[in-house]
């Protein structure tokens, strides 16, 4: 009679799913970058000129800006995705699926960020790519919670669980926080998504001083 845990090593493991998750990660970053165009030299008066030149970039100024963002974020969603599966000790079908979710919110940023990108004054633009942004928190939320709930995870004491669950509150609340300061403002609305980096010092600042 087969046992749980037999039946978890006949799965794939958990290092299959990181270098899966890599792999996507780095394409999405990569394609990130196709958003950025180059000048078209048909469009200078003279391609020698240093100030027409300047020009044309400046007009690329939002792309820019909006590729910046991105990368960051991206990032730090895979320094996020890495501290979790630090603590998978197993993993399960469900597990994989959950992390396929996680991957579809990261596969379609580049199409929201380039969005962002083209129409930056827009409000529902920075919405879609900040609703994006809270459904790989949430994704990568209900990772850790199904982990939990099938003991795959490492065991871990109330005030870790705590913390975890402020940090990904925290974040959650700053992307909310965006998506309504875009229709008053969608340039600060934008700014709003580099408070992920700060979020979960402050949920850990916060948690300490509570009991657990």
């Amino acid at each position: 009679m087969s046992t749980d845990t037999g039946f978890r090593d006949e799965l794939p493991g958990v290092d299959r799913l990181l270098t899966l998750s890599d792999g996507v990660v780095a394409i999405a970053i990569t394609l990130l970058v196709l958003q950025l165009n180059v000048p078209d030299p048909a469009k200078l008066t003279d391609p020698a000129s240093a100030s027409e030149l300047a020009t044309q970039l400046g007009k690329g100024a939002d792309s820019l800006i909006s590729y910046v963002i991105s990368f960051y974020v991206i990032a730090q969603f895979w320094l996020v995705h890495h501290r979790v599966f630090r603590r998978i000790t197993g993993q399960r079908e469900g597990l994989a699926w959950w992390n396929f979710a996680f991957l579809f919110t990261i596969t379609i940023m580049p199409f929201t960020s380039n969005l962002v990108g083209k129409f930056s004054a827009n409000p529902l633009a920075v919405d879609i790519f900040a609703v994006n942004l809270l459904l790989a928190i949430l994704a990568t939320h209900l990772t850790v919670t199904y982990g939990h709930r099938k003991n795959l995870l490492t065991a871990e004491s109330p005030r870790e669980m705590q913390v975890a669950q402020a940090r990904a509150a925290a974040s959650a609340f700053v992307i909310v926080l965006s998506i309504g300061i875009a229709w008053v403002n969608t340039g600060a609305a934008k700014y709003c998504w580099l408070l992920l980096a700060v979020a979960p010092q402050v949920a850990d600042r916060w948690s300490a001083r509570r009991p657990a």
